[in-house]
């Protein structure tokens, strides 16, 4: 059987958990039925992912325009997505033919791949890991997806783009029923994240308290807040931690300050030895707003971790039990936060019994389950699959 041909469009020039995510899923894929092409403007990442680590993977770079891929609205984002649309059409030239594009960055960002394929006509894959904007363009994506693989809390905002599309030649009755039909149709499915056996963390260390925050310095990740709350709580006990963190290029969304002097704590960029800190600490804090669903959160469970969530509805927060697998605190309160890290420092036999647990619930996220159907969907062949009407709400 003929090796199915994969594109990987990567315009994103930082590392960060969409895209780790997708190389994990991806890897776990058969070398005997599908074989990967990324087209990157962070090619640094990709040789060194899980995915060419599995696969013989062929990586092409491509550059990006920094003043205008920072723009997110207007003539100059539109600008970009034809910079970037001419490019690709000129690397799909050269290279042998495509079965499928896999975008995997979100509809904004991969529409390039969109505009190129109202003439390739290729089988697109949409993985979707955070909530989209609420744009008729998006919208239009969202319709021309062969398939749409997507994080449950993104749901909501994948509706209101679709309305937000369809309501253009739809009353807003009708504009509801229609977005509701094509999210409820096969070609929209739902997944969270897993982590492959050969992935699985080191075990934390047990019972001493030592506080770990990890993710990019995006704003909304909430350093600020760890930091406020660290401070607080030194107030009253020695509080040791450990901050590893990747900083975004290229992006006009807030980024935090980093590092900067707090007692006790060591700064760590992107660490190649990350496996090996995590294993140090003992408590994983999360300060995210409303996080999709937070994948350094469950590779702390899987670690063993004790894991510190807001209270906020997000996806961990309402799979996780405060005081049996998990402790959590008043979003955006750094007062209260303090006081969940104070507790686990006086308590330890509270934080040795969260941690026992935590390890049960990541056994529920092995990515040979969770990803199964998106590892089925890339290494199907075309013929294979049924493909979607296009909409024709326009």
């Amino acid at each position: 059987m003929k090796r199915q041909h994969n594109i990987i469009f990567d315009p994103i020039p930082f590392k960060g958990g969409s895209k780790i995510a997708t190389s994990e899923a991806l890897s776990l894929c058969s070398n005997e039925t599908v074989r990967f092409t990324v087209i990157t403007v962070n090619p640094d990442y990709w040789q060194q992912s899980e995915l060419a680590k599995q696969h013989q993977l062929n990586i092409v770079t491509i550059y990006t325009i920094p003043w205008l891929c920072e723009q997110v609205q207007g003539v100059f984002f539109w600008l970009n997505q034809l910079y970037f649309s001419l490019v690709l059409m000129l690397q799909l030239v050269v290279r042998e033919r495509a079965d499928k594009f896999i975008a995997a960055s979100g509809p904004g960002v991969d529409m390039p791949l969109y505009l190129i394929n109202q003439l390739l006509k290729r089988t697109l894959v949409q993985i979707i890991h955070g909530n989209v904007a609420c744009s008729r363009s998006i919208g239009w994506c969202l319709t021309q997806a062969n398939v749409v693989f997507y994080l449950p809390s993104t749901y909501s905002s994948l509706q209101t783009a679709l309305h937000r599309y369809l309501s253009k030649k739809l009353t807003p009755a009708d504009s509801d029923t229609r977005a509701n039909e094509i999210l409820q149709s096969e070609h929209f499915q739902s997944f969270v994240n897993g982590i492959a056996s050969h992935k699985w963390p080191s075990q934390s260390q047990i019972g001493t308290p030592k506080y770990l925050w990890a993710a990019s310095l995006l704003r909304w990740k909430g350093l600020e807040r760890f930091v406020t709350a660290i401070r607080l709580a030194q107030r009253h006990r020695k509080i040791t931690s450990i901050i590893c963190y990747i900083r975004p290029k290229q992006i006009q969304l807030g980024i935090s300050q980093a590092p900067i002097t707090l007692p006790n704590t060591s700064w760590h960029q992107d660490p190649d030895n990350f496996d090996r800190l995590r294993s140090e600490c003992s408590i994983f804090v999360s300060t995210s707003k409303n996080e999709p669903f937070g994948l350094s959160i469950l590779e702390a469970l899987a670690a063993g971790m004790c894991v510190v969530i807001p209270l906020d509805g997000s996806y961990w927060d309402q799979i996780l039990e405060d005081g049996v697998n998990c402790l959590k605190y008043t979003t955006g309160d750094e007062a209260d936060l303090a006081r969940v890290l104070l507790r686990l420092d006086r308590e330890p036999q509270t934080l040795q019994s969260i941690q026992h647990h935590a390890i049960e619930v990541a056994e529920r996220y092995h990515a040979s389950d969770r990803y199964r159907a998106i590892i089925e969907c890339v290494s199907a062949s075309c013929d294979s699959m049924t493909l979607p009407a296009q909409d024709s709400a326009k």
